[in-house]
């Protein structure tokens, strides 16, 4: 959905580096390389920014890793001498994402006329605080958001940043949560908010936590609505391409936390982190949200 997500993140992954630990190898997230390294004697561990330095320091430190003793029920008997491409997959398997992208292309070419007519707009303004510039209605080719949500027709100014707002008021942003190898254990997950093209709070980063996609839906839904929130906006819409995201806070939250966080079946709401969080961003209605579905992929600039 967010053009050049997945290349910037790519470029600002940490990689964790464990020589000595329960499984040697290199990790993408901190949880992940706690998980081999707490409780284990003699655990050797470093965090690099590239991918090749913390392969070369397994290799250099990792001679008679898993040698060591681990506390608790954890297994403690790694492969001594693990071949650690297989830890998590290189960081170009990741850029394979970006080729999702190219299909707006093409859309992202026909708003550049749209975009420097409002460049100019912004120039010739005078004076300080919130101004409004009127801009052309989107094109009628271009996809409808639904649920009533309105089209943007005017870049309203909030703080010192001006953002894209409907007739009703509300200020457009959209999120996006995407994972490589979701759901396994070399998972690699990134998030993106994303307010215009070239926007100052526009937004990438990898998921904390569990790296999961659903996961990077939810944070960037709470980051999205703190960015708005520190900037005064007051109505916010949020454009995502996750039903799981609208249907968790619009139908199943509220009885997720009556259940304490348990599903019908009893078992434990996998996401009660992330959606609690979001929740806490909800909770002091200095903010209308209005959730927005809308396709992945379908040309939507954002």
């Amino acid at each position: 959905m967010i053009p050049g997500l997945f290349r910037t993140l790519a470029s600002k992954m940490p990689f964790y580096a464990v020589a000595r630990g329960r499984a040697a190898g290199v990790y993408l997230t901190w949880p992940e390389c706690q998980r081999q390294v707490t409780g284990f004697t003699g655990a050797k561990f470093k965090k690099f920014p590239t991918r090749q330095q913390a392969d070369a320091f397994v290799r250099e430190h990792g001679n008679g890793s898993g040698s060591g003793s681990a506390s608790g029920s954890g297994s403690n008997s790694p492969t001594a001498g693990a071949d650690v491409q297989t830890a998590v997959p290189p960081v170009d398997s990741v850029r394979v994402l970006i080729d999702n992208y190219d299909e707006i292309n093409a859309a992202c070419s026909r708003i550049e006329g749209l975009k420097r007519e409002l460049d100019e707009l912004r120039g010739s303004g005078s004076g300080t605080g919130r101004r409004a510039v009127e801009i052309a209605p989107l094109p009628a080719k271009r996809k409808k958001l639904d649920s009533g949500v309105k089209p943007v027709t005017k870049l309203e100014k909030y703080g010192i940043y001006s953002f894209h707002q409907d007739e009703d008021g509300f200020v457009h942003v959209y999120t996006d949560g995407s994972c490589e190898g979701n759901g396994t254990a070399a998972a690699c997950a990134g998030l993106g908010v994303y307010f215009g093209e070239g926007h100052a709070l526009n937004t990438s980063k990898p998921v904390s936590g569990r790296a999961t996609n659903n996961c990077g839906e939810i944070q960037a839904a709470s980051l999205a609505i703190r960015l708005a929130k520190q900037q005064g906006i007051k109505r916010l819409t949020v454009n995502t391409d996750s039903k799981f995201l609208i249907d968790s806070i619009t139908k199943w939250l509220p009885g997720w936390k009556r259940n304490a966080w348990k599903l019908s079946t009893g078992e434990p709401v996998k996401h009660q982190f992330d959606l609690e969080e979001l929740d806490r961003e909800l909770a002091d209605k200095s903010i209308e949200i209005k959730w927005n579905h809308v396709d992945a992929h379908c040309g939507i600039l954002g």
